[in-house]
């Protein structure tokens, strides 16, 4: 395992599109990240607008043969506003999970027309905002929330598209957690869909234009799209016979995975989804064949986010310590010996340490063999704050010099890390930097500071007290 992970480092510093190395450092972009590592307190992200756009490049000409597509990045995977504007300059549009979201995205520059709306908890005063935002899409997820909008939309006098999220009952091999159409909390059964669509075309100002679905996240194969397109236009094609209607849209929604483990890479690490048989081209695919099969002449709707940013970001983070510690059996017999380098970042950072996978390269010795086993811990007070999933088992690789002060980076953490961070134990939540098109850094987020940590305690209204 030693000799694979470090023939894949030396693989991805030779041939991936966004590394290099000069002067024993590791370079992203061609910026060199110790150097940048002096110009801000870490832990930190940073950030590649390029890498952004070619993913969406990448995802747009999947799509290339389907001329009416529409890419939603998903905004929850990282809504920074920085990173929002570099979505916008390419001309995709942008999926919103929550009122704020839709706010962020206005915020943005994004129009309304631009955005689409899911959620499976819309509040009457988020549904408010929303109708009044003339969205693409409202992605309703069940009858108590298509009501709703019904009663809105009226009041308002406001028309409102929506699509119908349904369940197609379909599996994917991922984390249990993000499968989202078997069994899941989300969308209606299909067995409602016709009835609550006879609804909606009967509704003054509500806008039946398509159908919704959602697979899962981090999805490693193509087939369980193909099955659950094929749901979905069966499903469409019975609700417009019965109904003598079209559909404007069809929203397959997003799914394409990131490869936390890349092709090359010959050895273990992680469950199967770590290292995906599937690209934006097989997911592309594997939908288009589908619908081309029903019409040619409707907007395919998708949602990626993990796709945009995953490969976009990583975490810098440095050595603050270390220790030899032995491992001792409940009878107090020696078992074994770890050594510990204990990071300034743990799982306040990185709330998939537990099952995911990431590259974990000392960027201060970018240029040395990585091959001394070692454990990674953060600087929480929990005993579970340490990287589980390494290339060897609960071990990571680095180089035998490795000491304090050195810089370490974790590859492809762009997706949902950011918007996952916590403050527990007291710790900030991070700056976050962003190379720009041109190859410059700057500092798009700010670190959390102490007074930040107060506010809202500190911030109160005069009174406060509430007498019952």
């Amino acid at each position: 395992m030693h000799t694979h992970f470090d023939a894949q480092r030396r693989t991805t510093l030779a041939n991936d599109r966004r590394f290099g190395q000069d002067n024993h450092h590791l370079l992203f972009e061609q910026v060199d990240v110790v150097e940048l590592s002096r110009h801000y307190p870490g832990p930190f992200f940073i950030y590649s607008a390029r890498e952004i756009q070619r993913n969406i490049e990448e995802i747009r000409s999947a799509f290339a043969r389907h001329a009416a597509t529409r890419i939603c990045y998903a905004s929850k995977a990282c809504s920074l506003l920085e990173i929002l504007h570099v979505v916008r300059d390419t001309g995709a549009s942008i999926e919103a999970n929550s009122a704020n979201e839709i706010r962020r995205c206005r915020a943005a520059g994004f129009s309304g027309a631009e955005i689409v709306y899911n959620g499976v908890v819309k509040q009457p005063d988020e549904l408010d905002y929303a109708i009044r935002q003339q969205l693409h899409s409202i992605n309703v997820d069940s009858e108590y929330e298509l009501d709703l909008i019904n009663q809105i939309s009226q009041r308002l006098k406001i028309d409102t598209r929506i699509c119908l999220r349904v369940e197609p009952n379909v599996k994917a091999d991922t984390h249990e957690g993000l499968m989202t159409a078997f069994r899941a909390k989300s969308g209606v059964d299909l067995s409602d869909a016709h009835r609550l669509c006879g609804a909606a075309l009967k509704m003054p100002y509500v806008k039946l234009c398509g159908l919704h679905m959602h697979v899962g996240d981090q999805v490693p194969d193509a087939a369980p799209f193909r099955e659950a397109t094929r749901v979905l236009v069966n499903l469409a094609r019975s609700i417009e016979q019965q109904f003598q209607f079209r559909f404007d849209m069809i929203n397959v929604g997003g799914g394409i995975p990131t490869p936390y483990r890349y092709a090359t890479d010959m050895g273990d690490g992680g469950p199967a989804n770590m290292q995906p048989r599937m690209g934006a081209a097989d997911f592309a695919a594997a939908v288009i064949d589908v619908v081309h099969e029903w019409r040619t002449d409707i907007e395919i709707c998708i949602e990626p986010g993990r796709k945009v940013v995953g490969s976009a970001a990583l975490l810098v983070t440095h050595i603050v310590g270390k220790k030899h510690k032995t491992l001792l059996n409940e009878r107090g017999d020696t078992e074994g010996h770890v050594e510990w380098r204990m990071l300034d970042a743990g799982f306040n950072l990185v709330p998939d340490y537990k099952d995911w996978y990431y590259y974990v390269y000392n960027a201060s010795r970018i240029d040395q063999p990585h091959q001394q086993a070692v454990k990674l811990g953060g600087p929480l007070c929990d005993g579970g704050d340490y990287f589980r999933v390494g290339p060897l088992g609960d071990q990571f690789l680095l180089p035998s010099a490795s000491d304090v002060d050195d810089v370490i980076v974790f590859l492809d953490v762009g997706a949902y890390q950011i918007e996952s961070q916590t403050s527990y134990n007291g710790y900030a939540r991070t700056a976050v930097v962003l190379i720009d098109q041109a190859g410059k850094a700057r500092l798009i987020r700010r670190q959390e500071t102490f007074d930040d940590m107060l506010l809202l305690e500190r911030d109160l209204p005069a009174s406060t007290m509430v007498h019952t």
